[in-house]
């Protein structure tokens, strides 16, 4: 899956429309884009759905990055 930096841009959102639409703070959303915190596994699925990616390709995401 491509990074969260990438798909925002593809949806055209800043980051203040996505840290809003999806919950977390912008401060958070810039760090986690800068590769400076790793968010948890919630915080990841709320940006996800912000952006619309499929459910399915959020299961993919968790089961090959926490579970394998």
């Amino acid at each position: 899956m491509k990074d969260i930096r990438e798909l925002r841009k593809e949806k055209n959102m800043t980051q203040q429309q996505l840290a809003e639409k999806s919950n977390i703070s912008l401060r958070q959303l810039v760090r986690i884009e800068k590769g400076q915190c790793f968010p948890n596994l919630e915080t990841r699925i709320l940006i996800y759905k912000a952006l619309g990616v499929s459910p399915d390709d959020i299961i993919s995401y968790i089961i090959s990055n926490y579970i394998n």
